[in-house]
């Protein structure tokens, strides 16, 4: 599979974000080269164990951060609970301390903001942004830096492409784009359409890499793309795109996008007075603040999922119980791969039995575990360091996604967008 585009929009992004840190003089000055990695030993001196992340608790993803910061937090309350960590060098237990930083959905403060943790705070090892461009970002200082980093909310494919020569210290649990690209054919070959489909795809690397991917499907699960729009993200104004799409009789919609940009897509649609049979938004769709936003509007919207609490992995009703009751608001599948990545990351410092980067590092390397995300295990991936979950389509319908593919799994039964 040719990601050319995407390698392209990472490879410029993220130079120009190396060439600020080197101008501010923000870059560590222990780099790639150092033969030993920041804070390597633990000492008997040591009072804590230092965990740090960057999330988006303003900005575009703001609703990404929640999810984000209660599955951190709340692994390192239950290990806390038992009085922390047992680290076998020093025969003792310690305590987990949690560092968050907010990035406001910018990979550029997420470049900061993992920087300031190694080399202020101090961090053992690293918990994982949201979305593919803010971890990437983040990915390559931890990578550099030679600190672990356990990551989910990024494409694989993204992932790997970024680092072709395969990641050392960076772990990544998520859906491989290419195989989830397959599910939105293969749900609407249950609904009646005249298999006609408009692309609305932003300019971030999902946006790239899934729209070469439906384009590249379509014919073959026989399905032509009629309408295809590619667009900055923050656009607000869908106007033209949406014409253009009613106007070649697209009966299939399907986008990649923010959730604000989801949100002005969908009430303008509705001013239009465009509704297709079948309407997926990728990424933009998933928290329930995009439901809450769009309330009945949101009914029959689809996007793709890997984590639904009905699945039989150990804790998965109890870990939705448990958000709900702490927050009051509905769940979302990402306070299941945020809290299975922290676990990880809290069983491999255990194993290790020391705070040494490297054997942390290898910890993580091993892990073969059912968790409440399911099984994980980075050496049965598409690539280096990776474990893909495999991906279901869910629904919003009546303020709750459900699962409506494949049969084995779905929770309800699909229906039309818009009915």
């Amino acid at each position: 599979m040719n990601y050319q585009k995407v390698k392209s929009w990472i490879t410029k992004s993220f130079t120009c974000l190396l060439v600020l840190l080197l101008i501010s003089g923000c870059a560590s000055k222990a780099g790639s080269d150092s033969e030993t990695p920041v804070n390597a030993a633990a000492g008997s001196d040591r009072s804590e164990i230092v965990i740090g992340a960057s999330i988006p608790e303003t900005g575009e993803l703001a609703s990404f951060g929640v999810y984000a910061k209660w599955g951190y937090e709340k692994a390192i309350a239950e290990v806390n609970k038992e009085g922390g960590i047992m680290l076998s060098s020093i025969n003792k237990k310690l305590p987990v301390k949690l560092v968050l930083y907010d990035d406001s959905t910018r990979p550029e403060n997420v470049t900061r903001n993992v920087q300031r943790l190694i080399l202020n705070d101090k961090v053992d090892a690293l918990l994982s942004p949201a979305t593919t461009p803010m971890v990437l970002a983040g990915a390559i200082v931890a990578e550099r830096e030679k600190v672990p980093m356990v990551a989910a909310l990024a494409t694989v494919r993204s992932f790997l492409d970024a680092k072709p020569d395969g990641w050392n210290y960076v772990w990544l649990s998520f859906f491989d784009e290419v195989e989830m690209t397959d599910k939105h054919f293969l749900t609407m070959d249950k609904v009646q359409t005249n298999k006609k489909i408009a692309l609305f795809t932003d300019n971030g690397p999902d946006g790239i890499g899934m729209a070469k991917l439906w384009r590249e499907k379509a014919s073959k699960f026989g399905y032509e793309i009629v309408s295809d729009s590619s667009f900055p993200v923050g656009t607000t104004g869908f106007g033209d795109m949406i014409r253009k799409a009613k106007d070649a009789n697209a009966e299939i919609v399907i986008s990649s996008m923010m959730t604000p940009d989801a949100i002005s897509l969908v009430k303008q649609m509705k001013t239009l007075n465009y509704k297709p049979k079948g309407l997926f938004i990728e990424k933009g769709a998933e928290p329930s603040q995009f439901e809450k936003a769009l309330g009945a509007d949101a009914n029959g919207i689809k996007v793709a999922g890997y984590w639904d609490p009905t699945l039989p992995f150990p804790g998965a009703q109890e870990l939705r119980q448990s958000f709900e009751e702490d927050t009051g608001e509905t769940y979302s599948q990402h306070i299941a791969d945020t809290y299975t990545i922290a676990k990880i990351l809290l069983d491999a410092i255990e194993a290790a039995g020391s705070l040494d980067k490297t054997a942390i590092n290898n910890e993580i390397g091993k892990t073969d575990k059912t968790y409440v995300l399911g099984p994980i295990n980075y050496t049965k991936g598409p690539g280096k360091n990776v474990a893909p979950l495999p991906t279901f389509m869910l629904q919003w319908q009546n303020s709750k996604t459900e699962i409506v593919y494949p049969e084995n799994l779905k929770t309800k039964d699909i229906i039309e967008y818009g009915k």
